[in-house]
This record gives C-alpha cells, sequence and structure tokens, in this order.
C-alpha cells in the first residue's frame, strides 16, 4: 500500500504550532488506474507508461498477482498501436510484467482478442510477447486444453510457421510441437481447418514444409493411432517419398525427420511395412559410391544407429549398413570416421547391442584398436569424442546387474584398447585438457565394478596414490570424480577377495571418511641459529 497526503492542518498548542497529517492509504490498483485513465484522456504516451513501469517494478509479485487481474490491460495494448519503437519497446514490457503475474489459462481467455493483435503486429517484439504466453499454455496440459478450443489463435499462429522471419517461425513451431505432445489435446492438430491451414502454409517453400513436417512426425510419434491417422489422411507419406527426390539438402531434411520418426517402435514398423528401411539400405550403397550422394552418409548412418540401437538385429538384417559403419571407422575423412564411432557406441549403449556388436569377431577388435589410437590425437576434440564414445561402448547403468556374458565383453574390449588398459586410462587423466581428464576418470569410476579391473588397478604402480593425491587435481569436478573412485571402491571392499592389501583398504576408508577437502596439516621445525 501506498500513502497519499491528502491534507496539512496547523494549530496552536502552548505558543506551539503541531502539524496534522491526514494520511490516506492507496492500492497499486488504486494508482494504476489513474494512470490508465490518464491514457485514456489522451495524455502523453511514453510519459505515463514510464510512470507505470515504475510503479509496477516497485510491487511484489505477490501483491501483483493479487491486482494484476483486476487491471485494464486493454487501453495499455492501445500502446502498441504506433511506430514508435521505444515506445512498443515499453509497453512490452509492462504487458509482459502484467501477464506474468495472471494465470496464463486466464489472460488466454480474457484477452484473446489482444492475442490476435498481438500476434499479427508488424514489430517481433510484441509478436515474441504472445508467442511466450502460448507457449506457456502448450508446455501445461490443462492450459493447453483450453488453448485447443482457440482455433483463431491456433489459426494465426500456424500462418506465423510460415514467416519469413527464422525467429518468429522457430518460436511459432515450438507452440506447435509442444500441443503435439499433449495426448488428446493434440488432435486439434488434426482437425479439419488445422490440416487444410497445414497443407496450405506448407507450399509457401521447402524450409516451411518441413518446419510443418517436424510437427506431425512430432504428433505421429506419440501413439500408433495418430500415425495410423496421419497415413489415412495423407500427411505422413509425401515425406517419406522425399527421400527418394534429386534434391540432396531436402533428402538430408528427410532423413532427420524419419530418424525422428524411427525413435518409437511403432514408427520402426511403419518405415519396415512402407520398405523405407530396405530403400534406405540400398541407398547407402549408393552414397558410399557416389561422390554427391556421399553427403547423405552422416544422415544415414544416424538413422540406421537409432534403428540398431533399439534392434540390435538390425546389424544382421542389413549387413550393408554394417560393413559400412565398420569401414569407415578406418576412413581417412576424420569427420565420417568420428560418426561411425559415435553410431557404433549408441548402438552398444543396451546389453542387447554389446552382444549384438560382439558377434562381429575380428571387425569389432579392429574397431576398439581404431578408437584407442584416438586417444592420443593431436585434435583435443577428437580425443575427446573418442574417449567418450568408448566409455558408451562399456557403460552399465548402475542400476543393471552385470552378466557374466557382459563382464567378458567389456574385459575383452578394454584389454583390445590396450594390453595395459588401467595404465592407458591413467595416462590420459594426466593430460592438460579438463575434458578429457573428466571423461578418463569417469572411465575408471565405471571399471570399479569389474573385479578383473580392480586386479589390475591394485597391481598398477603409483594408481592408488594417484586417487589419493588432493593436491594434484586443479579442477572440482575432476577431484570429485577422483573421490568418487576411492568411495566407489572402498564400498566394494571385501577382505576374502583378497585384490587390495589390508593397508590399501585402509587408506581408502581413511580417505572416504577424511572427506573431499580435507587438507592434511603440515608441521613445520624452527630452528633457531646460535650466537
Amino acid at each position: 500500500m501506498k500513502c497519499a497526503i491528502t491534507t496539512v492542518t496547523l494549530k496552536r498548542s502552548h505558543n506551539n504550532y503541531i502539524r496534522y497529517v491526514n494520511l490516506e492509504m492507496t492500492s497499486p490498483l488504486d494508482e494504476t488506474t489513474k494512470l490508465l485513465a490518464g491514457l485514456a484522456l489522451g495524455g502523453s504516451c511514453m510519459k505515463t507508461l514510464e510512470s507505470l513501469r515504475i510503479l509496477l517494478a516497485s510491487v511484489s509479485l505477490s501483491e501483483l498477482k493479487e491486482y494484476a487481474p483486476k487491471i485494464d490491460i486493454d487501453r495499455i495494448y492501445k500502446c502498441l498501436a504506433t511506430s514508435n519503437k521505444d515506445q512498443i519497446d515499453l509497453t512490452c514490457e509492462i504487458l509482459k510484467r502484467i501477464l506474468g503475474a495472471i494465470p496464463i489459462g486466464h489472460a488466454m481467455v480474457r484477452y484473446e482478442d489482444l492475442f490476435l493483435q498481438g500476434l499479427a503486429h508488424s514489430e517481433n517484439r510484441v509478436k515474441e510477447l504472445i508467442f511466450q504466453e502460448l507457449q506457456m499454455a502448450a508446455d501445461d496440459p490443462t492450459t493447453c486444453e483450453q488453448l485447443s478450443t482457440k482455433l483463431e489463435i491456433l489459426l494465426s499462429c500456424l500462418q506465423l510457421v510460415g514467416s519469413t522471419d527464422e525467429s518468429i517461425a522457430r518460436k511459432a513451431s515450438r507452440v506447435f510441437i509442444s500441443i503435439a505432445r499433449q495426448g488428446d489435446t493434440a488432435n486439434v492438430l488434426v482437425s479439419p481447418p488445422i490440416v487444410e491451414e497445414m497443407r496450405t502454409v506448407s507450399r509457401k517453400s521447402d524450409i516451411v514444409r518441413y518446419r510443418i513436417y517436424d510437427i506431425v512426425v512430432t504428433y505421429c510419434c506419440t501413439s500408433e493411432d495418430k500415425l495410423a491417422f496421419c497415413e489415412e489422411h495423407q500427411l505422413i507419406q509425401t515425406l517419406l517419398e522425399e527421400v527418394s527426390t534429386q534434391d540432396i539438402l531436402v533428402q538430408l531434411n528427410a532423413l532427420e525427420l524419419i530418424t525422428t520418426l524411427a525413435s518409437c517402435q511403432h514408427g520402426r514398423e511403419y518405415l519396415e511395412r512402407q520398405g523405407i528401411t530396405q530403400k534406405l539400405a540400398t541407398r547407402l550403397d549408393e552414397a558410399t559410391a557416389d561422390p554427391l550422394a556421399s553427403l547423405l552418409v552422416p544422415g544415414l548412418m544416424k538413422l540406421f544407429g537409432a534403428l540398431a540401437h533399439f534392434q540390435p538385429d538390425v546389424l544382421s538384417r542389413y549387413p550393408n549398413f554394417t560393413n559400412t559403419m565398420f569401414n569407415l571407422i578406418d576412413d581417412s575423412d576424420i569427420s565420417l570416421k568420428m560418426i561411425s564411432i559415435e553410431t557404433l557406441s549408441f548402438i552398444a549403449i543396451e546389453r542387447d547391442g554389446k552382444l549384438a556388436l560382439s558377434q562381429q569377431g575380428s571387425k569389432m577388435d579392429k574397431a576398439i584398436k581404431t578408437i584407442g589410437s584416438l586417444f592420443t590425437h593431436a585434435f583435443n576434440e577428437v580425443r575427446l569424442k573418442a574417449l567418450n564414445s568408448f566409455a558408451e561402448l562399456t557403460h552399465v547403468a548402475p542400476t543393471e546387474t552385470i552378466d557374466e556374458d557382459v563382464q567378458k565383453i567389456i574385459e575383452h574390449w578394454f584389454y583390445m584398447l590396450n594390453p595395459k588398459p588401467i595404465q592407458f586410462i591413467m595416462n590420459v587423466t594426466k593430460q592438460p585438457f579438463r575434458d578429457l581428464r573428466f571423461s578418463a576418470l569417469n572411465i575408471l569410476l565405471q571399471l570399479v565394478r569389474h573385479n578383473w579391473a580392480q586386479k589390475q588397478m591394485s597391481q598398477e604402480p603409483g594408481f592408488l596414490e594417484f586417487l589419493l593425491d588432493r593436491r594434484g587435481e586443479p579442477d572440482k569436478d575432476c577431484l570429485e570424480m577422483k573421490f568418487n573412485i576411492v568411495k566407489r571402491l572402498s564400498e566394494s571392499l571385501h577382505p576374502e577377495s583378497k585384490i587390495w592389501s589390508e593397508y590399501c583398504m585402509a587408506q581408502m576408508r581413511d580417505h572416504v571418511r577424511e572427506g573431499l577437502w580435507f587438507a592434511r596439516a603440515q608441521s613445520t621445525v624452527a630452528l633457531e641459529s646460535g650466537p
């Protein structure tokens, strides 16, 4: 509340004048109403808006939430009808503050016309303000259901998906992508008016068409029924046809969205039924032989890598993909080499992927050795990608049990990496590049779960001293990782295993008990010289 001075009275008492001040309490709503009345009477917009901005900034958010729904923002919106960009920016700042204090569902229902005006405004600043509100509505299941009933707003927003301004088009697309993920509410996207507008907008250009495809694919991924509906109404087939066009750029965009569709089981089954997977496998053979079509190789590798990640039998069903992946790991082109290595590691994340890859025998062994050779590559980025890929190859989630088959596979891969794998990884932890050290330490942390690895650690000269040295690591995250390795080791220690000596076990337990930031006091002896 604010105080307003209304009267000042002077009275004489014992030859002294006493001043009496009558105070009247006014609320922020009263002050706002007075300022908005000034706008209605044709007062200076900029002056009034600046006063309003200061007033709103002085009010706490909790207090503003009480008053904001009562503020007549129609008058503030009228200040947007100008070519003065400073006035537009100031008006948007005020509206953002007020709308941020109003429940989004309430604002959208009460100010639907103003939202429509904002989407049609010539200045992007105003459109962005409305998109911020619409995005919040689309992200919330309850308010998204309300938004799905606002057909005019949706159609206006959909038209902006076709905007030549990339920033505005991206914000409009994001609203529909969020709606597409909202269960039954998303069905508004396949209502006749929306579908008709989608077809109209998509004819503007290739770029706009793929924005619409992105929305449709997101919708299709949420359920088998939605995919079937889009197939029935010819909303998805044209995308599949575009992988056969002569335009390489169009094919690349189509591959990216088909890879998204392959992320769900019913999407993968649909691609198989339509013969798209087989067609693209053949395209992979053509792409590796044709210099121009070779631009498609990264996209095709990503797609088949995704398919093999979910269904490792893809490695045996599409041997041309498997052979291409292993051949490219030995390619002289470092970018193709890294794409293939990352594809390999993505396939191996789950247990079945590890088993399927292990069946590749000497090809897999050769690939592991190639990955190991990149740990000492001239470029840090390449070394880091190689380390992270190997970490994925050998990773087993903490919640998963490591069965004997996986245990043997991981051990074998480490020895293919280097005959002395612990020493090899430990040497990487001495690199000056922080991210390399962190990734190498992460691999060591994973290895703690394996008895064979702990035996190697216990026999590696200087390994335990390296872990226990708090002063030798300048980076906080790397220091915490080293501490976690010691902690994990101490928790897995069993005297009957006889992997570590009693002295080493005691050292590790003391280190954990002392904590991460323990600093041992250094004693000094002062010597006094004689006369």
